[in-house]
This record gives C-alpha cells, structure tokens and sequence, in this order.
C-alpha cells in the first residue's frame, strides 16, 4: 500500500449557531464539503504517520471552529486537516472502537474466529474492510454460510487463514460452524478435483509407494492442525477427515494443493488425523481404529509413481482462480502438461461516502467563528508508518520477528523459477519422499554453508516459522541421492542469481549469493504472512537493479505472501 486511504460510510455535518444571531442565508457548509470529498482530506491522510496495517474506525465525532468569511478551499483545508488528526489521535490514544489488523490474513482470521465463536463485537470493521457485505449470510443464523462466503473472497487466503482461526478459537467452534457440507465446500476450493472429490461407488485400494507412505508420515510431524485434531478429540466422519487432510496439506506442504495427488497420500493422511481423534486407552476397552493397510508396489519401478506425478503439471506461478462470490462459484484450477526438460541441468526461463456528499439535514446556518460538528464518519485507515498500536486484533507482536544475519536469503525467491523451483523438486524420483519445505530448507543450507539449521531466514525460505519448524528440523538425514540432487538444484539456483545480479554471472556464483543473503535483519513468519524487515541504509542498489527485492506478493508454492519492509 502507498498510503493511507479512508473509506467514509456516512459524513455529516451540522452548523451550530448563537440563537440570538441570524442563520446564513445559504448552504454555507456545501462547497467545502465537495472540496473536502474531493481530494483535500485524501491530501491530509497521505501525511499520517501510523503503524502499518489496516486500521478500523466505528465512529468518529469532533468539533470545529470555521471562520465562514473564509473561501471555501481554505475552510476545505482546515476541515481535512482536523479529521486527520483526529484520526491520528484516536488511533493513538486508543479512544473509541479501534481495531488495528497488520495484515489482510490476520483480518480474515479475525472474522472467521468471531463468527465461528458467535462473537460479532467486531462485525462493522468486516463489513467495513469488505470481508462481509451486504447480502450475505446472516453471522447469526448461518455462521458457517458467512464464513464460507468471506474465504471465498480470498481464495489465496482461505487455509492460512482458518488455521489461523483454529489455533485460536479450537476445531470445535469450527466444525459446529460449518458441519460436514462446509468442510467438504472448503476442501474442495484449496484444492484440485482429485483432492476431495469423493469417488463414486467402491473403488479399489490404491497401490501405495514408498515414498508416498514416508511423505504421509513426515507432514503430520510438522502440522499444528494435527496437534489440533488431537487436542479437541472430535470423532468426524469419513469426508471430514478427508478435508482436513487437505489443509494439514495446505499447510505443511502448499505446493502439493496444485496437483493431483500422489494415490493413496489423501487416505493415508486421514488415517493418521483419525488415529489422533481417538484417546490412546479407551474406557469400554475397545481397540482404538487401526489405519488401513494399503498394498505396497513392486519393489524396483519408483519411476510408476513419477509417471503419474508428471502427469499435469500445477500452475504454481500465479494465485488462484475464482476470487469471486463464494467457495461453491469457484472453478477447478486447471493444470495444463509440464514443458519437457533438456537435462537435469536445464535452467527453464478515499472515495466518498456512499450515501449524500453534502452536508446532513438540518440547520444550515452560520456565522464566522460558529462552531460545526462532523459527527458519524465511519472509516478504514491504511497506513505505512511506523509505531505502536494502542488496540489490535489477536495475533503475534507486530514488534517481534527474530532476529538474522541472513534476510537476503529472501531475495532469491525472485530467481527460483530460473532454477527450475518448484516443479523440478515435486518432480524429482529422488526427493519424492520429503515435502517441499524440506527442499527448500535444505537448498538453503546448500547455498549458504554454515548458516544455522533454525535461522529464521533460512526457515522462511522454506514458508515455516518457528511454531512449525519441526517438519525440517525433525526430519531424518538426507540419503547420498537425495544430497546429490539437493546440492545440483542448490548449484543451479546460485548461477540463476548470479546471472541475473550481473548480467552474465561471475565466476563465483556462491560468492554472489553469500554476497546478496548476508545482511542483517528480522523475519517475521505466520501462516499466509512473511516479511522480512530490513534497514533503508541497507539498500543495495545492485539487488535493487536485478529486481531481487521487489515484493514477491502472493507466492503458491508458500503459501504465503511474501514482503521486504525496509525502515
């Protein structure tokens, strides 16, 4: 956002005057309140200084001393320049309803965690921010028809956003909210038709590779969804469970959401969320469920599986389609066929107020120095400054982050997909027993020797945080083929970066990725949400050149948006 911007639902405005003196003949208050609509308080919000984010306003009431002799762009000026700072104050002092949210998917949790909780203190800042609108679902007699119709206007958003909203309110609430219909309507938009779509009739059991059973067995490790389901102790149904397999994979693995699965890796995956629904002892003394035994391939042909991984290709380089009226309109992601590679080497290339724009009914009198009331002004600030906001919706410290030497590390996601990332991870027979993640994270400590295994760049790159830092850091050594293949992607996206920062690569490409990582930092990792903060006197104007620190925005194979603050 380049600055701050105010929505205005209703402004009006009331001319008070001395009884014993005569009102003004005319509408006095007219003309300036166009000059007012028109740019000038648009003028007078570029100059605030507040927290970055989105900020909330439910009422703003003030009072303001106008000399009425004066014209009417300087009574226009005056008028902007006291909503400002009244906006600036409230904010600051905390006075009346203000609700700060630092980001776009902290602002949908928000509303899917108070309308799964029946709690709708909050309703008008979603309805300001457009979250809600009018005609959709009631929050009170179909929360989850609300919640479904707020993630279907932010598909990108939706998995980081509802797993936001179970950590903090529990599954419980949400699964009252949405029931069965709702989590299926849910899966079903994350993910490709293979995904969730239930089979007709009774098919066969899947033949089950080794590699896929290693991959079921490694993301649960690292899904706070899974310490979820185990906490809460639900006991959903078989499509249920099938859902929540899709995001335990939307946020352990995001990549894998853009093709079809590999078979049997959705079954397994509710296999081992059912087996966490059950206590360990039972009190009748019944056996708790056994996960399904599905049959094993043939020993030697991994290539099967490759075969049918390779056989569409996800459009990781762009978000999702259908951010439109709700989960049920949006369409199926298509996943046209992969381009064929040469070799392993390959290098592939503030508007008015809806409502009356003049002032409100009642006395339009005047005189110079009477006072007017600006009551009602509804508005949503968006600000890029810094300081401390005096309230702010749940979530981390705005302030926190960790601390790193590496933040640049970051800035080669601007040169992954000259390196072939991330289709030629997902592709590789060799690495087809690990997430994605776990690719990433070991790329990174390929390309930059002797960083720390949990530095909190290092993890970004990899779209984890500290909270779910245990699918990499927990996963077993690298196999001689999978560090072979680990160190080639490594070698091939250091040149890509090098190539680009010099337009024809130096003979040192490690040295030019050690040269762009290695500046100081604090990475800030949550679901949906990275950003790595760095110092204006830090700017380098050779990264800047080769378009290395421009904002990623949305990055699919993440899961997350992506963002370089420099102050």
């Amino acid at each position: 956002m380049s600055g701050p911007a105010l929505v205005i639902d209703r402004l009006s405005a009331t001319l008070r005057h001395p009884a014993e003196e005569a009102p003004p003949a005319e509408d006095r208050l007219r003309g300036p309140l166009r000059h007012v609509i028109g740019g000038r308080l648009e003028a007078a919000l570029r100059g605030l200084r507040l927290p970055p984010g989105r900020w909330c306003l439910s009422r703003l009431d003030l009072t303001l001393p106008l000399d009425l002799t004066r014209p009417d762009l300087a009574l226009a000026q005056d008028w902007s320049q006291a909503v400002a700072a009244a906006i600036e104050r409230a904010v600051r002092e905390g006075t009346g309803a203000v609700v700060h949210y630092r980001h776009d998917v902290e602002l949908l949790a928000d509303a899917v965690t108070g309308l799964a909780n029946g709690r709708t203190e909050r309703l008008w800042a979603w309805r300001q921010t457009g979250i809600l609108r009018p005609g959709d679902p009631s929050p009170d007699a179909s929360p989850g028809a609300a919640i479904l119709t707020a993630l279907g206007r932010h598909p990108e958003q939706a998995a980081a956003a509802l797993l936001r909203a179970a950590d903090a309110c529990g599954l419980a609430p949400l699964d009252r909210a949405l029931g069965r219909a709702g989590w299926q309507r849910l899966a079903a938009a994350l993910a490709v038709p293979q995904w969730s779509e239930p089979r007709p009739g009774p098919a066969p059991e899947p033949v089950v590779h080794r590699s896929t059973r290693t991959l079921a067995a490694a993301l649960p490790a690292g899904s706070r969804l899974a310490s979820l389901v185990r906490e809460t102790r639900l006991r959903p149904a078989e499509d249920t469970l099938a859902a929540w397999a899709v995001l335990l994979v939307a946020e352990t693995d995001p990549a894998a959401l853009y093709r079809p699965p590999r078979p049997g890796l959705p079954l397994l995956l509710a296999d081992a969320l059912r087996a966490l629904t059950s206590a360990p002892e039972r009190q009748d003394g019944t056996a708790r469920p056994v996960p399904r035994q599905l049959p094993l391939p043939p020993p030697v042909p991994a290539e099967g599986d490759t075969r049918a991984r390779k056989q569409d290709r996800a459009r990781l380089s762009a978000p999702p389609a259908g951010a439109g009226a709700g989960l049920t309109d949006r369409p199926a992601r298509p996943l046209p066929p992969a381009a064929p590679r040469d070799g392993a080497q390959a290098l592939p290339k503030p508007r008015a107020g809806e409502g009356r724009t003049g002032p409100a009914e009642g006395p339009r009198r005047g005189h110079p120095g009477w006072a007017v009331d600006a009551s009602g002004a509804r508005s949503t600030v968006r600000a890029a400054a810094g300081g401390q906001p005096p309230e702010r919706a749940p979530g981390p410290d705005p302030l926190g982050g960790t601390a790193t030497g590496w933040a640049g590390l970051l800035f080669l996601i601007a040169t992954a997909a000259e390196a072939g990332l991330p289709e030629r991870a997902l592709d590789e027979p060799a690495l087809a027993a690990r997430p994605l993640p776990w690719v990433l994270h070991a790329a990174g400590r390929a390309l930059v020797p002797g960083i720390a295994a949990d530095d909190a760049a290092l993890l970004a790159l990899a779209g984890l945080g500290p909270a779910r830092a245990a699918l990499v850091l927990g996963a077993p050594e690298p196999t001689p083929e999978e560090h072979a293949c680990v160190h080639a992607l490594a070698a091939d996206w250091a040149r890509a970066t090098a190539v680009r920062l010099h337009d024809g690569g130096p003979d040192d490409p490690e040295g030019a990725v050690a040269a762009v990582a290695r500046r100081s930092g604090r990475i800030t990792a949550e679901p949906g949400w990275i950003e790595a903060h760095l110092a204006v006197a830090d700017t380098d104007l050779a990264v800047r050149r080769a378009g290395l620190d421009l904002d990623p925005g949305w990055v699919p194979w993440l899961g997350a948006v992506v963002r370089y603050v420099y102050a």
